[in-house]
């Protein structure tokens, strides 16, 4: 006897783009599906070619002449072909569009049937859905990210001001807690160090400094960072986190 074909559609994370990005990403999901056994849970595809991704940030900053949406592309290509239906990219960054907008044009072109869900777009509804009068908004992203302005012109867009540090104070204290080679994020897979802690922390102080309401975690790597370790007086919202709940939704729209 076989067993009754799951309605539920198949997620697909695209990994590689950050040490445990994406193992951040399943473990998010696994916690916002409801479940009460083993069974009940989504079933959910993660692939990971790291060495296959170019710098999303390098890229865009003109030192990395390969368009990481050639890797991106592939992989969630490897996806859908395993079963996949909604994907996830497990990375900020690669939502700018000089590379995602690439990733579309080429699963349009190769006449891909997935849903790709946008981290930056669904963040930015979330926001505006929180109780409470939301106005300014704090970014905390990789360089890349920051100057790319893909969360700005998005929350711009939707009536919100979007507060940003000097380029100074974001490579410094901001970039640096992400890709500083010794002590940052990306160099230090076993545990986020008491250097990069700080940095983070120094960045919500100054937020909350320009009297912003709230502060996107707009980089996969400082989701990372545990909450007990930022400082609580002003709403954090992880676009991570946000990613996850949205997957599960489309996973599980039209099973009603």
């Amino acid at each position: 006897m076989f067993n009754t074909p799951d309605p539920r559609k198949v997620i697909g994370i695209v990994g590689g783009m950050g040490p445990q990005a994406g193992g951040a990403l399943f473990n998010n999901i696994t916690s916002h599906t409801l479940a009460r056994a083993d069974q009940e849970h989504l079933s959910v595809i993660l692939m990971s070619f790291p060495s296959n991704m170019a710098d999303r940030t390098l890229f865009l900053d003109g030192k990395e002449s390969l368009n990481p949406a050639a890797g991106i592309t592939q992989v969630i290509r490897k996806l859908e072909h395993a079963g996949a239906e909604v994907v996830g990219i497990a990375c900020n960054t690669s939502h700018s569009p000089r590379i995602y907008d690439v990733v579309c044009e080429e699963l349009l072109r190769c006449q891909s049937k997935v849903n790709l869900v946008h981290m930056p777009q669904e963040t930015c509804r979330y926001i505006s859905h929180q109780p409470g009068h939301l106005r300014r908004i704090g970014m905390l992203t990789t360089n890349g990210t920051y100057r790319s302005g893909i969360y700005r012109h998005i929350l711009e867009e939707w009536g919100y001001e979007v507060v940003l540090p000097s380029l100074e104070f974001q490579h410094h204290y901001i970039h640096r807690a992400i890709y500083d080679p010794v002590f940052g994020i990306k160099a230090n897979p076993a545990g986020i160090t008491r250097e990069a802690r700080l940095m983070v922390s120094h960045a919500i102080e100054y937020f909350k400094e320009q009297r912003a309401d709230a502060v996107v975690l707009g980089c996969t790597e400082l989701s990372l960072v545990c909450r007990q370790d930022l400082p609580d007086s002003i709403l954090i919202i992880d676009a991570l986190d946000i990613l996850a709940q949205a997957l599960v939704r489309e996973a599980l729209s039209g099973t009603d």
